[in-house]
């Protein structure tokens, strides 16, 4: 008995390492204000896709936690220079033992044709 709770007290910091650390708090980066959200993909003749991204954050609040991972979508958007992102897939979990709401924005960018 006193073997598996030491096995146990030694294996709790290997396993709470294991838990992902995901940002509660995103600052938006201000080339990232410029980029818009659409509800449906652009039309081809107006904007390009340059890409697939993905934003993520994690808070004991469920709107923190979105609004977090909707800046991060952002700010990796504006990284690849675009100016509109769409959301295709919105999935939120929760994360064990943490009493925390995992968000997870799959998206795409798209830059504006010249």
């Amino acid at each position: 008995m006193f073997a598996m709770r030491r096995a146990l007290v030694l294996l709790l910091p290997v396993v709470l390492a294991c838990f992902e650390q995901l940002p509660e708090h995103v600052n938006l980066q201000p080339a990232a204000e410029d980029v818009d959200f659409a509800m449906e993909p652009p039309s081809k003749s107006t904007f390009a896709l340059i890409g697939e991204v993905t934003g993520v954050a994690a808070a004991n609040d469920l709107d923190t936690a979105q609004t977090a991972a909707r800046n991060d979508l952002r700010n990796k958007a504006a990284a690849l220079g675009a100016s509109l992102v769409t959301i295709d897939q919105n999935l939120g979990e929760a994360m064990l033992l943490q009493d925390k709401t995992k968000v997870r924005l799959v998206g795409r960018a798209y830059r504006a044709v010249d």
